[in-house]
């Protein structure tokens, strides 16, 4: 096994992504997307699938999605939010 081709598994952190093919299968604006041999990054332990973010990006760019910027997918916390009051799951 290369490590030049393979990565920690972000899901299980057991096992190692490595890359294949799988056809990627979305709906986008109400229409079905289907782009076969997509690059994919599998576990050989739990299964996990990630596509490739570079082609993602080419996907993206053919359908026209604009992207969006980095802060608006982040999930904000409320403005009346207390941390002095928010509770914390024990170790």
């Amino acid at each position: 096994m290369s490590d030049q081709f393979t990565y920690s598994c972000p899901y299980c952190q057991i096992g190692y992504c490595q890359p294949g093919e799988a056809t990627y299968v979305r709906m986008h604006e109400g229409q079905l997307v289907s782009a076969p041999n997509m690059l994919v990054w599998t576990c050989d332990i739990c299964g996990y699938q990630e596509f490739d973010r570079e082609a993602l990006t080419e996907l993206e760019a053919l359908l026209g999605v604009a992207e969006s910027a980095p802060d608006t997918q982040r999930s904000k916390a409320p403005e009346n939010f207390d941390p002095s009051i928010a509770r914390r799951l024990k170790p």
